[in-house]
């Protein structure tokens, strides 16, 4: 298959995405899947069977250039689970968001402890704001991880749980701007509370409108997209706003911009990859288990929440030691 092939996908899904993009109604309970081409498997115990693309139904198929290595459909959350224990075409997506969010959480007790070892002035607020990153940090990745798991249960619960997905995108958006406002305006309550407060607001309608069953349907999807795109893109204003107070050159340093920027370019890149569907897309069925544009996703969305830790710990640093607030 030629390059040509790997644009972006624009088609709609049949499956659980369709509903939540599309359905006059929304979700609910007794949501009918549309019909498969092919009849699906189902799982067993003790016995994956694993699965080719036109064995499974139209609602779990997403990425027709993933030939092979599908669960069959579970019905079974103990199944879906019990699937962590061999491989599949789900386990990279699983073990690469898992074991960051493990590490996030047990990084919790670590950061208190490394602030208070370093910092012997650290408050409370402080303490609270790199936890509340790392709690935001484990939520995102740990939905993800149980999304990808329970991928294959059965169309109302692969609805439910993408849907839970998103909103760990979202909750993850808000505790980087809240970090990342917090030392920007250092000094500045004001301006880090109007942010604070636009940030909320914005997460909130966003979260609102993910799971609102009332704008679910094909006519409220032009809201729910702009929603959550200008929660992303809302990160500029103080980051713009902070240059004009203090100037590039001391935003650079107190803010941790220079972090921030690497981190917006490892997502760029991440949904760049995810949404041509590279490499699959040059070589179908080659990286069904292994090195599929999904997985390079969720690599780069951990790498980029590593970088923005890093530059709230690097911002702290400097404004604990260099900035004085009357």
């Amino acid at each position: 298959m030629s390059s040509s092939n790997c644009q972006v996908s624009v088609r709609q899904r049949t499956s659980s995405t369709w509903i939540f993009k599309s359905s006059p109604g929304g979700l609910s309970a007794t949501t009918k899947p549309p019909p498969s081409m092919s009849k699906p498997r189902l799982a067993a115990r003790g016995n994956p069977g694993l699965v080719t693309y036109d064995e499974i139904p139209a609602w779990y198929q997403d990425n027709d250039y993933i030939l092979e290595g599908y669960r069959p459909v579970s019905g079974s959350a103990s199944l879906s689970f019990a699937s962590w224990l061999y491989i599949h075409n789900e386990t990279v997506n699983i073990y690469t968001h898992l074991l960051p969010a493990v590490a996030f959480l047990l990084g919790v007790w670590y950061v208190v402890d490394y602030l208070h070892s370093n910092y012997a002035d650290v408050t409370a607020v402080d303490e609270l704001i790199f936890v509340f990153f790392l709690l935001t940090a484990t939520a995102c990745l740990g939905l993800s991880t149980t999304y990808h798991t329970l991928i294959n249960h059965s169309f109302a619960v692969e609805t439910f749980w993408l849907r839970l997905d998103f909103i760990g995108i979202v909750v993850l958006t808000l505790g980087s701007f809240v970090s990342g406002i917090y030392v920007s305006f250092w000094c500045e309550a004001a301006q880090r509370n109007i942010y604070w407060a636009m940030i909320s607001m914005l997460g909130s309608l966003t979260i609102f409108l993910l799971v609102s069953p009332k704008f679910q349907g094909r006519r409220w999807r032009t809201l729910r997209t702009c929603t959550f795109v200008a929660t992303g893109l809302s990160g500029f204003a103080p980051l713009v706003h902070g240059v004009t107070l203090f100037g590039l050159p001391q935003m650079l340093r107190q803010s941790g911009m220079p972090y921030y920027l690497t981190e917006g370019a490892l997502y760029i890149l991440g949904v760049t990859v995810y949404a041509t569907r590279f490499p699959e897309c040059l070589s179908p069925g080659r990286f069904d288990i292994y090195g599929s544009s999904h997985q390079i996703f969720h690599v780069l969305v951990v790498a980029a929440t590593i970088v923005h830790f890093a530059g709230v710990l690097a911002a702290y640093d400097y404004n604990y030691h260099n900035r004085m607030c009357s």
